[in-house]
This record gives C-alpha cells, structure tokens and sequence, in this order.
C-alpha cells in the first residue's frame, strides 16, 4: 500500500470516529451556588456539541437525579441548562429543585444526548463541582 493510501485511510477513519464520538470531546461548566437552606442553584453549560438534542441533570448528596424539563439543541455549538429553587427563576424557565437540594455544597452535572425516539444515550459530558456559598 503506498503512502497516499495510507494516509487517506487514516484521515477517513479519523473523520468517522469524531463524526461519532462527536459528543465525547464535548466541554461542559458546572456552576451552582447555596444560600443557606433559602436557596439552591445549578447551571449546567455543554460546549463543543454536536447538532442534535440534550438534556442535562443535577445531583447533589443522595437526592434523586434531576433532569431538565425541557431539551435543546447548541447554538454555535453551546447549550445551558439552568436549575433553580427561586420561583422568578422557575417562571423564566429553570427547572424547579428544592431549596435544600444541593448538600456539601458539592453538584454533579452531566449533559445527555437525546435519541429519535426521545430516551438518553450515554452521558455527553459531566463535571462535579463545589458550590459557591452565599
């Protein structure tokens, strides 16, 4: 097999993993912040997504998972998902979490890629972080 084959096999085989693995390189930014038991926040911020649908969770302690209530598609590549116990922020979209939900001010965030058919495949990308304290 000469060079430019070699070459060009490499390059196409290349193509096709990223084309797949897209969401793997994906970056994502956990933010949350805690003010005493009165409130509790989280975003979750994917970048690097490929075109399609996600949706992001939380979790903190023992607490449940809890999910988005709405998907998305990246803009430009970039999606955010915000959480929040403040009902102003729930009315502008957020998703609702209690206001103790965060425990040692610590929130695992991750981002899913969302099926045709509307159920989750592996996790995009994810990120434990600690929490601001206000």
């Amino acid at each position: 097999m000469n060079l430019k084959k070699v070459i060009g096999l490499a390059v196409t085989t290349l193509a096709l993993n990223m084309s797949i693995m897209g969401d793997v390189y994906a970056g994502i930014d956990v933010k949350c912040e805690v003010r005493g038991t009165s409130r509790s926040k989280a975003s979750v911020d994917g970048r690097s997504l490929a075109n399609a649908k996600y949706i992001a969770s939380v979790k903190s302690g023992t607490a449940a998972e809890k999910f988005s209530k709405n998907s998305k598609r990246p803009v430009a590549g970039e999606v955010e998902f915000d959480f929040d116990s403040n009902p102003a922020d729930i009315k502008a979209g957020a998703t609702a979490i209690p206001a103790t939900f965060i425990k040692n001010r610590t929130v695992l965030g991750k981002i899913y890629r969302l099926n045709a058919n509307g159920t989750k495949t592996a996790v995009a990308a994810e990120l434990n972080n600690a929490c601001k304290a206000k």
